[in-house]
């Protein structure tokens, strides 16, 4: 049995190469470059919060207080502890950055009310995201290069003090190419 598994393995695996092969992917020379940068390639190893204050662009800001209309770019690193950490930096949106915000929703379960989980949140908020997207875009998502990615709260924002029910809902390029202009009404 084991080598029925290797065979249905390769098969898998040369299948999805096939595919990954076909179409779908457009060349460097495709993608307006008025719009799209290639990323610089990432290293190997997350840089420290000292090597990262040399390379980040922009005003460094919580994820939670980033307006609609906000571009801005997340980067990781290694806080003195070595552990990951992120830092989200608000950018022109001529710049090129990660993402831009395009709605921002509050969550309509009433305050005091517990946390109904990461997953729970998650699906209420792709889907008020989803809604909001053509609207902003001026495409509808199914046909966009762009993609969705949400702020969301945490059990901890969640349960605090302030009931924090704020869903940050921002786009990003779906092949993960940096953008370089503000993306409202681009119909792409």
């Amino acid at each position: 049995m084991p080598s029925a598994n290797r065979v249905l393995m390769a098969v898998a695996l040369a299948l999805a190469l096939a595919t990954a092969g076909c179409g779908g992917d457009e060349s460097e020379e495709s993608r307006p470059n008025e719009i799209f940068v290639e990323p610089t390639a990432e290293p190997d190893l997350l840089p420290t919060e000292e090597d990262l204050r040399d390379r980040f662009e922009g005003i460094v800001t919580e994820p939670y207080d980033l307006l609609v209309g906000t571009c801005f770019n997340q980067y990781r690193y290694l806080d003195r502890n070595d552990l990951p950490a992120q830092l989200t930096t608000a950018i022109g949106c001529t710049r090129p950055h990660n993402a831009q915000v395009y709605a921002i929703v509050i969550h309509d379960a009433p305050p005091g009310a517990p946390y109904p989980g990461e997953k729970a949140v998650d699906d209420w908020g792709q889907m008020q995201c989803y809604e909001q997207f053509e609207p902003f875009v001026g495409l509808v998502y199914e046909l966009s290069e762009l993609d969705i990615g949400m702020i969301t709260p945490s059990r901890t924002d969640w349960e605090g003090d302030n009931y924090h029910r704020r869903i940050s809902c921002y786009l990003f390029d779906r092949n993960r190419w940096l953008l370089k202009t503000d993306v409202e009404n681009i119909g792409l």
